[in-house]
Parts: C-alpha cells; sequence; structure tokens
C-alpha cells in the first residue's frame, strides 16, 4: 500500500511540475509575442514619423509626381503630375496649387476644398513619386548618362558615381557644371581629379536642381589609366583612385575588402598615405565617408575586415599633399613586388584575424 501511495505522490508531483513548467512556458511566450509586436509597433511608429518628417520638409516642385489617397473613398485616388505652372487637378474639386508647399500643407489644402462638395471625405495624404522638379542631368564620358532625380540632390561626384562612373577616356580635370540663374546659363569648371587626389571629397560641389554635369573625353588619353582589356559587368563595380598601380572601377567579387580592393588595383604606389585612406560606402540614397587607416589595418588586421559594396569607392591619398602627387602623376613607379607582398598580407591576415 505505502508503495502504491509512494508512486501516486510520484506521479502528482511529476504532472505538477509539468504543468507549472508549461504554464510558466506559456507566461514567456506571451511576454515575447508582446515584446515582438510592441518592437514592430515601435518600428511602423518610427517609419511613419520618418515619413512625416519628409511630408514637413519637401517642398513640391513643378514637374514632380504625387500619389493623392483618401481613406473614405479610393475611387478618388490619383497619380497626378504638377504641370509647369505649379497646378495639378483632381477628380471633384478640379485645379489646385501644388508647387511651393509640402506634401502635408498640401493634403490639408486638398481636405478643405473636398469638404465642400463631398462632406464624408476627411482625410487625404499625399506623396512625392518621383522629385522631377530636383533633377540633374549627366552627360559625357560616364556609363549611363541621363538625367537622375533626388529627395536631396548630393555633389557633383556622387550624381557621377549615380550615372555609372567615369569611362576609361574621361578627363575628371575638366569638369563642367552648366547652371541657369536669372536666366543666363553659367558655367563652373570642377578639377575632380584634384578633389579626388586630396581625399578631401567633401571639397566637391553640391548640385542644385536643374544643373548639367559634363564630364568630357580627355585630350590625352586616359586620363585616369583605367585597364584598356578589363570589361565591367553593369553597376556591380567599385573604383579605385589616387596613389594606386591602376586606378579606375574594378569588378567586386564576393567576399571583397577594402585591402582586396588595393590589391584588384595592383597595390599601392611609392607616394601612397596609407595612414589616411578614404572609403565611400554608398547605401541606398546618401553615402558615408570612412576614414582608415591601412598601415594599422596592414599590421593589425584592426578595425575588422572592411568589406566593399557595390559603387564603393576608395581613395588613396599622396604624401605630402596634391602638388606632390601632381609632380608624379605621369611618371609613378610602382613598388617593386607589390602584388606578391599584398597576396602574403592578405593570407596573413586571414590566417590570423
Amino acid at each position: 500500500m505505502r508503495a502504491i501511495k509512494n508512486l501516486f505522490f510520484r506521479t502528482f508531483l511529476i504532472q505538477t511540475i509539468i504543468a507549472l513548467s508549461a504554464l510558466i512556458l506559456l507566461g514567456q511566450f506571451i511576454a515575447l509575442g508582446g515584446a515582438i509586436a510592441q518592437t514592430q509597433t515601435e518600428q511602423q511608429t518610427n517609419e511613419n514619423d520618418q515619413a512625416q518628417a519628409k511630408n514637413e520638409l519637401y517642398l513640391i516642385g513643378n514637374l514632380d509626381r504625387l500619389s493623392v489617397t483618401f481613406w473614405q473613398q479610393p475611387d478618388l485616388n490619383r497619380e497626378v503630375r504638377v504641370d509647369e505652372n505649379g497646378m495639378i487637378s483632381l477628380p471633384v474639386i478640379g485645379e489646385i496649387k501644388a508647387a511651393g508647399q509640402t506634401p502635408n500643407e498640401l493634403s490639408k489644402k486638398i481636405i478643405q476644398q473636398m469638404s465642400i462638395y463631398n462632406t464624408p471625405v476627411s482625410q487625404a495624404t499625399v506623396n512625392v513619386v518621383e522629385f522631377n522638379s530636383r533633377s540633374v542631368v549627366v552627360s559625357g564620358h560616364v556609363l549611363t548618362p541621363g538625367s537622375r532625380r533626388y529627395e536631396k540632390i548630393p555633389d557633383v561626384w556622387q550624381v557621377i558615381l549615380d550615372a555609372g562612373g567615369p569611362t576609361s577616356d574621361a578627363d575628371l580635370s575638366r569638369v563642367s557644371i552648366v547652371r541657369k540663374e536669372g536666366g543666363k546659363s553659367n558655367i563652373i569648371n570642377v578639377d575632380l581629379y584634384k578633389i579626388i587626389q586630396s581625399g578631401d571629397l567633401s571639397k566637391a560641389p553640391q548640385l542644385q536642381p536643374g544643373d548639367l554635369v559634363n564630364v568630357p573625353l580627355s585630350t590625352l588619353g586616359s586620363n585616369l589609366a583605367f585597364p584598356s582589356q578589363q570589361k565591367f559587368e553593369g553597376r556591380n563595380i567599385f573604383f579605385v583612385f589616387g596613389q594606386v598601380t591602376e586606378q579606375g572601377p574594378r569588378n567586386l567579387e564576393d567576399g571583397m575588402d577594402v585591402l582586396d580592393g588595393i590589391a584588384a588595383a595592383k597595390g599601392f604606389t611609392i607616394d601612397a598615405d596609407l595612414k589616411n585612406v578614404t572609403v565611400i560606402m554608398k547605401d541606398a540614397k546618401y553615402s558615408n565617408v570612412v576614414r582608415l587607416n591601412m598601415s594599422r589595418y596592414i599590421k593589425t588586421g584592426q578595425p575588422a575586415r572592411m568589406m566593399l559594396h557595390p559603387e564603393d569607392t576608395i581613395v588613396v591619398p599622396a604624401k605630402g599633399g596634391f602638388f606632390r602627387a601632381m609632380s608624379n602623376l605621369n611618371t609613378v613607379v610602382p613598388i617593386l613586388g607589390t602584388m606578391a607582398t599584398m597576396i602574403i598580407l592578405i593570407r596573413d591576415i586571414r590566417r590570423n584575424p
């Protein structure tokens, strides 16, 4: 009998422990689900706040394409283009001034007009689909010339990169910006090659809506000494400029870091300033500029491998500034055994990360 009681007690105890464990796990799952839901809500809120901020800052311009949606009456939704006079045309209310207003201001104005004719409609949302009023044109010796649209227009070098980068026969020392001001066209000449050689890309001029950027043909052959036999696969490339043996675009392979990129350019020149290498990393809309001490990177592997992404740019400045770089521009002597040394260094870093 005692054995039966002990067995019953043990069975009851085990069942109780299992039930309590299940309750605890259920509580944890509920808490985890709540945390996930809260995180998603916060993420959505942040995205909405960012969209709201953009709608409060951006001024609609002529030729912009807008999406206008009505929550209570979707059949009134339209995509419209702002005409040369800054007007758009919508059902029920007809023409309304759009240029010079933020999307939020325009949405309020639309509702004010709509409420006169259609009382149930009390909410409208305006989003900019195409930023045509903030466009620039890139012509000349770039891979993909043409018009480019921006929410926020970047500098001239970034726009050239967005156009696929310069071709092998481009002359970046004679880039011109044609800008209309007061009914006249002014030409701004930019020695972009000098700016790239200096390693300080903050000196690249910012562009304005309507600017035309022209990258001319080099009159002395290949100004950047691009390799003539290499083929580049669309936009899956990166760029190397400055004190390397072979400047210009390179095909981007999987797993390439900055050191691999410089090795693909056949190494540094004797005038390279390894302590102040600049890497311009491009994301979906904007670029981040990172300074890298390659001397420390090669010796210690620190910081960790900096991976390259499509259309990234590596700029290797010269020791002693721009003038020394220019004096050696056509007579640069590469370091003997650069490729062998780079291969050894890469192997050592990967073996001892």
